[in-house]
């Protein structure tokens, strides 16, 4: 155990020497590069528009206006990339409009209808030249680069298909966000921390409705997420200074929206070591209506023995159900069903236990969409959430025993809209307000007795009985009002504010919030975020298992990011290198206390192990720099690399100690191979400095009978490190297109090189020998994974 304190890192000189360098070198011209025309017929519309980006032509588009189903049905006759550009698009309804610095955006054709109201795409889109300047967080578009969406994206995105081909256990979509800057998380879950918050500091969205429980087997350290990837358009990944139209989460936002299937019906039916699922989608009514559906279940053996012993199951179901009712109305309604259970049994000579854990989430929300003019949109919503939890655990060995019976339940209804507004071509609002009631019941009844002498740094040591029964209900009330406007020609400022109420509590908050973009050049944008978000403890987040019984004040915190974006070089194979280089600091002036295990990375019944501790912070801070660099190299091969050098913080009496999952230094670097016209191969290596330990060691005390007994003594928190982690991945797929059936196959592994990650500590002491036992635990070694689906 490596007992070196934990060190201040230096942030500023390199990164600021290398921000002015960037700013200081003039972009090279667009070059070009010959390339033999490929064949677009019976392709995807989306994968040729790829192609010729990569060919030279600046492209950029979202999937709200090229559309998954969109194919190319005749071969185009011209030869030169610009005009093919135009004979691809024609067909539907589509045209390259020239946007600030030879970008060229496709937009519906003039005399092409107006797309309808939705949600995926306003009536009331921005112009696209204010459009490139306004966004300073990474999204994650089913296209390459998103630039029409009412918050539209900057110059580096990560499209669908790229998303979906880097490796990731279990086919999920989460798991791929961890390669991004300023993401974290460990090897078996697909949660993630954003700059160093706390996993519950994220908000989870899903076409406008908050998910409470994202994830399934929470008791396993959430392996898998709810949301299936097949029925994603799109996502965008807040990292920072978000807008004031997200409230009451403080670290980062994942708002995804969902396809709306257009044609006949189409099914999918697909299978892979986790589970299996079963969905399609199609229009009905003249295209008027369209639905959506997708169920999955696991693979218990195979799960079990990814998971090592247990025995887990999950399932998940999701419908959408859209109809247009006329040329200004449409009306969606969404389903979100999921449930998952746990049950472990063992017995021997001298042991046993037996765990019981059930989960159950249903969401519910019918959302009304309406055009109320060429300027102005309105979405309106009702929802309703349920979730029920019950975890059952007894447990007897030699040094510990436990009972445990813990009965959660919670309900939400909400109500909530949303207006836009394009006032004039420079100038964009938003505003609307959200109404949500909680009830939540809790009944806990937890007895222990812990003979371990470690349960001695126990934050109640010496309590052996945990009981509470009661219930709770919240009102929480938010309003909002974002403001957008092009001040001139380089400059697009945005100014937000909301205002939350909380019963709970009864404390109201005000959070405004500031972005301001600057074009330096034609291919350069420097962006500034400033703002105040506040996060309240909900009802259902109550930690009765710990001991908790009222809730805490309204943590607040603040942003402060610096950003600059630019495209240095394009056009040429290989020559085109896309940077972003961001600043940020995140101060939260009253964080509410956690409970965290020190030494052991995952229990199934946290709050009854013997390292289990209180850490109550008075303050908190997180900064660093994030280097974002991605390329081509040649039409067949991208690459992508990001770094960052970051600290998280929290002041506890007067000394600052580094957070469980602080990563001094992280790098993620992919390699996607277009093997072919079929294969595609993607490397994904990632790389951390060890996350933090706190020291242990022994003192010699005398007890009230005057003998000497070994008492265990903590030093600084998280004072230590773990080794340095790192890992290769690797993931390869197949498409095999049959006319209107296609097959895809995937074959995922992780931890290529079989490195055995030290995750932490089942910490003994040998009372005969006077000494601490530190038995290592590690993450999973070589994981190998594959899937197949079938489209039809």
């Amino acid at each position: 155990m490596n007992a070196a304190r934990h060190e201040r890192p230096r942030r500023a000189p390199v990164v600021a020497a290398l921000l002015l360098l960037v700013l200081a070198a003039p972009p090279p011209p667009l070059s070009a590069a010959p390339h033999a025309s490929p064949r677009y017929a019976g392709r995807s519309l989306e994968d040729a528009l790829l192609d010729l980006r990569a060919r030279g032509l600046r492209i950029v588009f979202t999937s709200h206006v090229v559309r998954p189903e969109m194919r190319v049905e005749r071969e185009p006759a011209a030869g030169e990339p610009r005009r093919v550009l135009d004979q691809l698009l024609a067909p539907h309804g589509l045209a390259a409009r020239e946007g600030a610095g030879g970008v060229l955006v496709v937009v519906p054709r003039p005399e092409a209808p107006p797309p309808p109201a939705y949600a995926e795409s306003p009536p009331a889109a921005p112009d696209p030249a204010p459009v490139l300047l306004l966004h300073e967080e990474i999204v994650v578009t089913p296209s390459r680069i998103s630039l029409l969406d009412a918050q539209p994206a900057g110059l580096l995105a990560v499209s669908r298909r790229e998303i979906l081909s880097l490796p990731h256990l279990g086919d999920d979509f989460f798991r791929a966000l961890t390669l991004l800057p300023g993401m974290a998380a460990n090897d078996i879950t697909a949660r993630f921390h954003v700059r160093g918050g706390r996993r519950d500091e994220s908000l989870v969205v899903i076409d406008g409705q908050e998910l409470f429980a994202p994830f399934h087997l929470e008791d396993l350290d959430s392996p898998l997420s709810v949301v299936a990837p097949a029925t994603l358009a799109g996502a965008e990944l807040s990292t920072g200074g978000f807008s004031a139209r997200h409230g009451d989460r403080m670290s980062g936002v994942l708002d995804m929206t969902t396809l709306r299937p257009a044609g006949a019906p189409r099914g999918r039916l697909g299978a892979g070591v986790l589970g299996f699922h079963l969905g399609g989608g199609g229009a009905f009514g003249g295209e008027r209506g369209a639905w959506l559906v997708e169920a999955r279940r696991d693979t218990s053996d195979l799960l079990s023995a990814v998971l090592r012993d247990e025995t887990p199951d999950y399932w998940d179901a999701f419908g959408k159900l859209d109809y247009r009712a006329g040329p200004r109305h449409a009306l969606r309604f969404n389903s979100l069903l999921s449930g998952d259970a746990v049950d472990v049994e063992e017995t021997r000579s001298d042991e046993s236990k037996r765990y019981d854990i059930e989960g159950e989430s249903a969401y519910h929300w019918l959302t009304h969409l309406a055009s109320l003019g060429a300027d102005l949109a309105l979405e309106s919503a009702v929802a309703s959430a349920g979730l029920e939890r019950e975890r059952l655990g007894v447990e007897e060995e030699e040094d510990a025993r436990f009972a445990i019976r813990d009965e959660r339940e919670s309900a939400v209804v909400e109500l909530r809209q949303a207006w836009q507004l394009q006032a004039t071509p420079r100038h964009f609002l938003q505003w609307g307000w959200q109404r949500r009631d909680f009830e939540s019941e809790y009944e806990y009844d937890g007895t222990r007795r812990l003979e371990d002498p470690l349960a001695r740094i126990r934050h109640d040591f010496g309590r052996e009985a945990t009981r509470f029964a009661g219930r709770f209900d919240e009102r929480d009330t938010g309003l909002y009002l974002v403001d957008r406007m092009r001040l001139r020609e380089p400059l697009t400022l945005e100014l937000g504010v909301r205002h939350d109420r909380h019963s709970q509590t009864a404390e109201s908050r005000t959070s405004p919030r500031l972005n301001l973009a600057w074009l330096l050049a034609e291919r350069s944008v420097v962006r500034l975020a400033w703002g105040r978000f506040h996060q309240s403890q909900r009802p259902y987040e109550l930690q009765v298992e710990d001991g908790e019984t009222a809730f805490h004040p309204v943590e607040r915190a603040e942003h402060r990011v610096l950003g600059f974006e630019t495209l240095v070089g394009e056009g040429a194979a290989g020559g085109g290198l896309e940077l972003r280089l961001e600043l940020y600091q995140r101060r939260v002036a009253n964080p509410r206390p956690r409970y965290e295990n020190l030494f052991e990375a995952m229990n199934f019944f946290p709050e009854v192990e013997p390292d289990r501790v209180r850490i109550a912070p008075e303050r908190s801070v997180a900064e660093g720099a994030e280097l974002f660099l991605r390329g081509e190299l040649g039409d067949r091969a991208a690459w992508w690399i990001n770094y960052a050098h970051a600290t998280t913080e929290d002041e506890i009496a007067a000394r600052r100690a580094p957070r469980l999952h602080d990563q001094t230094h992280a790098v993620n670097a992919d390699l996607d191979l277009r093997a072919g016209r079929h294969w595609r191969v993607n490397l994904a290596w990632r790389y951390h400095t060890g996350w933090p330990t706190t020291p242990l060691a022994l003192r010699a005390e005398e007890d009230e009978e005057g003998e000497v007994e070994l008492v265990p003594v903590l030093g600084p928190l998280n004072a230590a490190r773990l080794a340095d982690y790192h890992r290769l991945d690797l993931r390869a797929s197949r498409r095999w297109q049959l006319g209107r059936v296609a097959l895809d196959l995937f074959v995922d592994v992780q931890n290529l090189y079989d490195r055995r990650n030290l995750a932490g500590f089942d910490v003994a002491i040998d009372e005969d020998e006077g000494t601490v036992v530190f038995e290592r635990e590690d993450w999973p070694g070589l994981v190998p994974s594959a899937g197949v689906a079938l489209e039809f």
